[in-house]
């Protein structure tokens, strides 16, 4: 049975035109959790479109592919559809490993450590161009499929590369974290003067568990979050309850600001950047 859904976020610039498909750029990022896209005009260079999609119904990656396609045709872009097109796999499913030790014909025995990647599964690796180190993640083989069917010269990464790029050019001198908020999971980065300390995915179902994961692994690596700021992405906004208790902890608590290196379109000034801060890095 086909899942229904409807987006959570639909923004579309008002020239925005199918007609044009071939000049925007589309990065895509998809998750068990729902999938969102966002839409690059080439010749402005402006962020002209933007869908998120939040489900707890889709089962697998074929059915989560084959609701994007559902939604790309409401827009009119289940044609040809734009040619650059950037598709981020967001699972918890991968690990960083340091260049200098870094062996191709390993990948797997390097996520196996902590995942058991299964026969229907496709290993990939990119490496992070402000770290000398090579993320390893896992993806579902279908999926990988489908994406290549589709659009055959999309580029493939995974969501935390795109994460860690950013917030390592994004920091401040000193000390300072980074928390980039999903559905059910949250990404941890900590930076310091410019290098990667530490970074890790945690799950969480409340907000006394978001609370518990993020203090605990900030003490852990013995950040001082009353001295040194948090920086928050993704699906969160500054009212939230897991803001406010957040708040009774961290004294610098902050959220990602547009330094306005990719303009955006009108449509989306109402749509807080925290939001689409991923798919802004990702198209920049």
């Amino acid at each position: 049975m086909t899942t229904p859904l409807n987006p959570y976020i639909s923004w579309f610039d008002a020239d925005f035109d199918v007609e044009k498909s071939s000049h925007y750029r589309m990065t895509i990022q998809f998750s068990l959790d729902g999938f969102s896209y966002a839409l690059l005009y080439l010749q402005s260079n402006a962020l002209v479109g933007l869908e998120n999609f939040q489900s707890e119904a889709l089962t697998d990656s074929v059915e989560a592919f084959h609701a994007l396609e559902r939604a790309l045709a409401a827009k009119g872009l289940d044609g040809k559809g734009p040619d650059a097109v950037t598709c981020l796999i967001d699972n918890r499913c991968n690990t960083l490993v340091p260049a200098d030790l870094f062996d191709e014909h390993e990948a797997t025995g390097y996520l196996d450590f902590a995942f058991q990647a299964s026969g229907d599964q496709i290993i990939l690796n990119e490496t992070l161009g402000t770290e000398r180190c090579v993320n390893v993640f896992a993806m579902s083989k279908s999926l990988y499929q489908m994406i290549k069917a589709k659009w055959e010269k999309a580029r493939i990464r995974h969501t935390s590369s795109v994460f860690l790029d950013s917030v390592v050019q994004y920091a401040p001198e000193g000390r300072a974290a980074f928390v980039n908020v999903k559905s059910r999971n949250f990404d941890l980065a900590i930076v310091n003067e410019g290098r990667l300390d530490f970074f890790n995915n945690f799950r969480f179902n409340t907000k006394d568990d978001f609370a518990y994961f993020l203090i605990f692994a900030l003490e852990q690596n013995h950040f001082s979050y009353s001295e040194h700021p948090v920086c928050f992405s993704g699906l969160i906004l500054p009212e939230s309850n897991i803001i406010e208790l957040c708040k009774r902890y961290i004294k610098y608590l902050l959220f990602v600001e547009d330094r306005a290196e990719v303009p955006v379109s009108e449509a989306l000034a109402e749509v807080p950047f925290q939001y689409y801060f991923i798919h802004y890095q990702a198209l920049r």
